[in-house]
């Protein structure tokens, strides 16, 4: 009976760890939903419609007549905190990778705008 104990133990100690990791998508479905967003189109935008951050990156890839596919973010938030680290939006992806938000990213050379001016944003997209 004390190995029926310490395998009772050692499983209660699994459920704890996979509590305390609820902030991360504990479904792998979720996890595979995002990668077929992300793949769905070459460029993902995942938006937040109240965010002003997501307005300027839409207006500045409408400007250079960039066609992007505009996702809303929040049901995407727990997969991407666990791909990027980042919860934040907009949250910008070209052709599978990430390349950040509006301004900056995990990267240097993220964000939406940098990326636009540099021409690195264009680059990738032909690539």
């Amino acid at each position: 009976s004390s190995h029926f104990g310490s395998s009772l133990g050692s499983s209660s100690s699994r459920e704890l760890a996979v509590s305390a990791s609820s902030s991360l998508p504990l479904c792998p479905a979720m996890a595979e939903k995002l990668k077929e967003m992300i793949g769905s189109a070459d460029c993902v935008f995942f938006d937040n419609s109240s965010c002003p951050y997501c307005r300027m990156a839409e207006d500045a890839l409408t400007a250079k007549g960039i066609a992007f596919k505009k996702v809303p973010i929040a049901d995407y938030k727990p997969a991407l905190a666990e791909l990027t680290g980042k919860t934040s939006a907009p949250s910008v992806w070209i052709k599978g990778t990430y390349v950040g938000g509006c301004n900056d990213g995990t990267e240097p050379w993220h964000g939406v705008k940098p990326m636009l001016a540099s021409g690195k944003f264009e680059e990738m997209m032909k690539a």
